[in-house]
This record gives structure tokens, C-alpha cells and sequence, in this order.
């Protein structure tokens, strides 16, 4: 059986047009499992907007309005889960599942804006306790595994050092547990982007 998921990094969840907007994208994109980053949400209370279309929502948070991330599964979502391993910074969730009757970890991450690979080694390394069930890891990296495929500069400022390091690195931290980037694997020549840096560095990556 195929589930469908799907990552947004919301920047947010405390007005209410975004409250409003983020589940309706969801159901319209039809939508099993979403993976939220950075909802601000202080309490699993909060989340009760979604609740119509996506009844079972896990979530890790950091006490404060700021980072966190989330699971939400759907109402029709065939996904059974057994436990949930939420992280106290709001950084990182794991939930242990079952997928008609096969294991399944969905884990959901977001890195912090230095470290990035330290931190993403240090829960990849916790999911290595639930091998060889399989793996769904989303979220919000805060790195490219590429700077030519998935970065672009609207000024054409050429990639630093440090920038492409940190690309190789990632790149090595993925293919060392054995990961893929399900849509690079899907379309391995296409740029596509999903977040704007506005000016001065006015940039696009994915």
C-alpha cells in the first residue's frame, strides 16, 4: 500500500489564516502523513485546528513559541503506531509504526542553522536502534545535498567553501545510513525549490 507525505515548514502557526491555510493544503494535496517544522506551538492543545482532517497528531516542543516539529496523520491514514520519542528542544520526533503489518519509523527533524550535520548523524544514529524496519525521514535540514541542483542565486554569487563543504558532508552523512532523496531519486535532472532567501542573499534552495 502507498501513503502519501508530505513536509512544510510552516514559519508558524499562531495566526489564524495559517491556521486556516495549512490544513486545507494538506487535504487538497490528499495528504496521509505531514511532517511540520517550526509550528511555534508551545502545547499539543494547539493543534486542535487540524484535528477534523488529521485526528492523530504527535508533536515535540521546545516549552516556548519557537521551533517544534509534528506528525499528523490523517483520518484514513492505515498507519498503526506503537510508541512516540519526542525530543524536549523540539528539534526531532520519532513514531515506531506499523504499515499493514510492517514496521515503519517516521521520523521528522529539523536541524538546527549551524551544526547541521552533527545534529542530523546524532538522531540518525537513534533511528539506527529500530533497523531493519524501514525509514521515512522528513523535515527541514538546513542543507543542500547539492549546491548546483539545489540551490540557485538570483545574483550569481558562486557557492562558498563552507557551503559546499557542508553539501559534502550531508551527502556523506545520507548515503552512510543508507537514505535516498526520494524526489531526487524520482527526478534526478530537475531544479526545483521550496525556499526563498530574500536580500540581501536572495536565494532560492530546496
Amino acid at each position: 500500500m502507498m501513503i502519501k507525505c508530505i513536509s512544510l515548514n510552516v514559519k508558524g502557526l499562531n495566526s489564524n489564516a495559517k491556521r486556516r491555510l495549512a490544513p486545507n493544503e494538506c487535504k487538497s494535496q490528499k495528504a496521509d502523513v505531514v511532517v511540520l517544522q517550526e509550528p511555534h506551538f508551545d502545547q499539543l492543545g494547539s493543534f486542535k485546528f487540524a484535528r477534523k482532517t488529521f485526528p492523530r497528531v504527535y508533536s515535540a516542543t521546545s516549552g516556548k513559541k519557537t521551533a517544534g516539529v509534528a506528525i499528523l496523520l490523517s483520518a484514513h491514514c492505515p498507519i498503526q503506531v506503537d510508541s512516540c520519542t519526542a525530543d524536549d528542544g523540539g528539534r526531532f520526533l520519532i513514531l515506531k509504526t506499523k504499515l499493514q503489518g510492517s514496521p515503519l519509523i517516521l521520523c521528522n527533524l529539523y536541524a538546527p542553522n549551524s551544526g547541521q550535520v552533527h545534529f542530523i548523524n546524532g538522531v540518525l544514529s537513534k533511528l539506527s536502534q529500530f533497523l531493519p524496519s524501514a525509514l521515512l525521514v522528513g523535515g527541514d535540514f538546513n542543507a543542500p545535498l547539492s549546491e548546483q541542483m539545489d540551490r540557485l542565486s538570483m545574483t550569481n554569487t558562486p557557492p562558498t567553501g563552507a557551503q559546499c563543504r557542508l553539501a559534502g558532508l550531508f551527502r556523506h552523512t545520507i548515503q552512510r545510513h543508507a537514505l535516498y532523496d526520494l524526489w531526487r531519486v524520482n527526478y534526478p535532472n530537475a531544479k526545483s525549490y521550496t525556499f526563498f532567501l530574500p536580500p540581501p542573499q536572495y536565494s532560492y534552495s530546496h
